[in-house]
């Protein structure tokens, strides 16, 4: 790759979007990219000062691509369709459904937040309190550190803002969870429906950008619910998309074993917090 196009990534195993991304990536045929991690968990190194200065808004992923600079899953999603064409990946005949099939997931994100945060602060006191430890404290403890950056100030001060409207303590509330099943539910029943008729991808008759958000979508509901929540059909699909190279080589995590965030924890007990 010339270096006028060197793509390196900025990701997070367990993050949907970086998945999204690291998919994207491999099935453009773009194997040779750098992908860097960053701890959104634990370390927080999305809250350190090199991040930020790459992607001022602090989350994951974000691509550099050449000269651009692309800080949105959605984005380098199209960003990549339309720099290779020849993947195939966003055909003519099928934008107008593998776009409303994209938008439906990315309207629905905060609800796939809360259903994989919510659930993962029920299983036990020990995982809520390691999950708080990383997204409260030391969170808090680095854009307090920010802030006094004058170079990063005003952004350390927009992310404490965005801070302040969220609790990660209330995330377990038995009615919340159940409301944002029913949500996720939809997004599975309307992959579910598109598979009709012995279709293999989410939409159309090829893979497409549309199976990129399908197997992040459900690696994150096998992630949390196993596959107790897949219809025969779903089944049938999710397989088929383990199958295929890039699931391995864009580091799916589709269980809880797999991730970084399951040995820090195992750390977080052994030191007796």
């Amino acid at each position: 790759m010339s270096t006028a196009n060197r793509i390196t990534t900025y990701t997070a195993d367990v993050s949907i979007c970086s998945q999204i991304c690291r998919l994207a990536v491999q099935e453009h045929g773009l194997s040779d990219a750098e992908d860097v991690s960053v701890d959104i968990e634990y370390a927080m190194e999305n809250y350190d000062p090199w991040f930020v200065r790459i992607q001022p808004s602090m989350t994951v992923p974000v691509m550099r691509y050449g000269d651009a600079t692309i800080g949105d899953s959605k984005d380098i999603l199209f960003f990549l369709a339309d720099k290779h064409p020849e993947a195939g990946l966003y055909p003519a005949d099928a934008r107008a459904a593998i776009d409303v099939f994209i938008n439906g997931f990315y309207d629905s994100f905060m609800a796939i937040g809360v259903f994989t945060f919510g659930n993962l602060v029920s299983k036990s006191d020990s995982l809520k309190r390691f999950i708080l430890q990383g997204k409260t404290d030391v969170t808090l403890a680095k854009l307090e550190a920010l802030s006094r950056d004058p170079e990063l100030a005003e952004a350390a001060h927009a992310k404490l803002e965005q801070i302040k409207l969220r609790d990660f303590s209330l995330l377990d509330n038995p009615q919340l969870l159940a409301n944002v099943e029913t949500q996720i539910q939809v997004l599975l029943d309307t992959l579910d429906a598109n598979l009709a008729d012995g279709r293999e991808f989410a939409v159309g008759s090829s893979y497409t950008l549309a199976d990129i958000v399908a197997t992040a979508l459900l690696a994150r509901v096998h992630f949390i619910k196993a596959d107790s929540l897949f219809t025969p059909r779903l089944a049938a699909y999710w397989q088929g998309m383990q199958a295929r190279p890039s699931f391995l080589s864009a580091n799916v995590c589709d269980t809880w074993e797999k991730t970084l965030m399951a040995k820090q924890y195992e750390t977080f007990l052994a030191d007796g917090a």
